[in-house]
């Protein structure tokens, strides 16, 4: 179901900045479906040829998950790279442990 609403939009970008019901100064008439979308008063849209149009990269929610979502890849990546730092580091003391028992022992190395 649509319905008449009326918008305030920002001249340079047209980005839907208010929408209420009444008639006021300034304003746009649009007619929009019902409910309306998420976010349309978040500022993610813009009018565009009479009509509301989603803009991602306006979303701010959806660069915050986007953005939360990348650290915590990183986060782990770094945790996998620190325990394979940990990991290397063990081995190489093992070795170098064999290192100098086989010469405090009076013996080769292999």
């Amino acid at each position: 179901m649509t319905k008449v609403f009326y918008i305030q939009v920002e001249n340079d970008t047209n980005r839907i900045t208010d929408i209420i019901t009444m008639p006021f100064e300034n304003y746009q008439e649009i007619q929009l479906e019902t409910p309306l979308p998420p976010n349309i008063l978040a500022g993610c849209y813009k009018l565009m040829g009479g009509s509301a149009m989603y803009v991602e990269a306006w979303d701010k929610d959806q660069k915050i998950i986007d953005l939360e979502t990348e650290l915590l890849n990183t986060k782990l990546a770094m945790a996998e790279l620190v325990e394979q730092q940990q990991a290397d580091n063990l081995n190489n003391q093992l070795a170098l442990a064999e290192v100098i028992e086989s010469i405090m022992g009076g013996g080769t190395i292999a």
